[in-house]
């Protein structure tokens, strides 16, 4: 895995007057993996609306055609998650 220039520079530190590079982010992953939470409306959306709404959603055009009527606030934020995840 690369890691970016920008990326780098936040991971440097100075330790006894030393730069030393911490990349071990293991308990952030973690507490990511955590919060994570999953887009469950397979049993309101078909697969190729899901995917058909991540599209619309990340090229800005309107997704209020695709939504299901019964879709509720808690689903709709899952799904902008996703999204935003995919971009």
């Amino acid at each position: 895995m690369a890691i970016k220039k920008d990326q780098l520079d936040e991971m440097m530190s100075e330790k006894n007057g030393m730069r030393v590079r911490d990349n071990m982010d293991g308990e952030k992953r973690a507490n990511e993996k955590l919060n994570m939470e999953v887009a469950d409306v397979s049993n309101k959306m078909s697969l190729r609306n899901i995917n058909e709404y991540i599209r619309r959603y990340n090229s800005g055009e309107s997704v209020i055609d695709i939504l299901p009527k019964n879709l509720t606030k808690k689903e709709l934020e899952q799904l902008q998650n996703l999204a935003k995840k995919r971009n």
